[in-house]
């Protein structure tokens, strides 16, 4: 097995306060949330996080493209896009692919959910740019429409993936799901593709590799962690349905904290883990910087160590 790799969340200096790159790019994510309003699907909110997203990208070496589909619910037509993009080197039959999605919901800046995914997301993608000699190509995508029903913006990708002959399906080693990863009142939740009585969502062959990935990460820091629902209603859903390997990272929404998870990861129990879950509280003041930062090393800890050596997904 590969030696556990410690990835550090750089920081910078402002004032007398360190503030993390993933948590600078919440600040910047509020900025827009006070500018627009939200970054709801359609919405110009949402045009400038993905025009954000997009920059980043491109300072960090990347290509990015735009993904559009169309979708309706309850009647009404909507257009979005999904950002993709990946590196230039690592095998394309064995592709890594992480996600996030970039939608909020109406009226809120949507900071915990889910601006800290994306800003995960974003300095797990600038690591990996740095590696020298990949041995596996790694794609990230930022979902559009993830905050209806159907998460249709990666029901799409996958969709359109699955009537290519499965071809592309066939080449993802694994997709790593992050939604919600810097709760105020967090747990350290990783997806539990190992529990009894698996629920309507079958577990796709490596998701319990893909799981260990993740744990194995969080004993070398000797941190708890906890088991979180598998069938959650996100980004993940419809690689399951088409028996791609699964894992990802969660710290909570408006379910109360136990007094067992208050003993383990500190916080307040009997009180919601967000308790500004989906409403115009979710801004800046929602989240624990220690919870994004701790997530986001354990992203970039899997986004790198698995675009050298998938291996331990057979």
């Amino acid at each position: 097995m590969l030696a556990v790799l410690v990835a550090l969340v750089l920081v910078r200096v402002v004032g007398d306060r360190q503030v993390s790159d993933a948590l600078r790019h919440l600040e910047e994510f509020q900025e827009l949330a006070d500018e627009y309003g939200d970054r709801a699907t359609g919405s110009p909110g949402y045009e400038a996080a993905a025009e954000y997203v997009e920059e980043q990208l491109e300072d960090a070496g990347y290509e990015s493209d735009r993904q559009y589909f169309t979708f309706e619910n309850r009647g009404e037509e909507y257009e979005s896009f999904n950002i993709i993009a990946e590196t230039d080197t690592g095998s394309d039959e064995n592709v890594v692919m992480l996600g996030a999605h970039l939608d909020g919901v109406e009226d809120s800046a949507a900071i915990n959910d889910n601006a800290s995914g994306v800003a995960a997301l974003l300095e797990a993608a600038k690591e990996v740019g740095r590696q020298d000699g990949i041995n596996n190509k790694v794609r990230f995508v930022w979902w559009g429409a993830e905050e209806f029903p159907e998460s249709y913006g990666s029901r799409h990708y996958v969709k359109e993936l699955a009537e290519d002959n499965g071809d592309g399906l066939d080449s993802i080693a694994a997709y790593l799901n992050f939604d919600m990863v810097a709760s105020p009142n967090p747990v350290i939740g990783v997806y539990n593709a190992r529990g009894a009585g698996r629920p309507w969502l079958e577990v796709p062959e490596g998701s319990e590799k893909v799981m260990e990935v993740f744990t194995d990460y969080f004993g070398s820091r000797d941190q708890p962690w906890t088991a979180t629902t598998w069938n959650m209603a996100s980004d993940q859903v419809a690689f399951i349905r088409e028996d791609v390997a699964v894992g990802g990272l969660f710290t909570g929404s408006d379910v109360e904290k136990s007094a067992r998870e208050a003993r383990i990861f500190g916080g307040e129990a009997g009180r919601p883990m967000d308790p500004n879950y989906h409403s115009p509280g979710d801004d800046l003041d929602n989240i624990d910087p220690e919870a994004l930062d701790l997530m986001t090393d354990a992203i970039i800890h899997a986004a790198t160590r698995l675009a050298q050596d998938t291996s331990a997904l057979d």
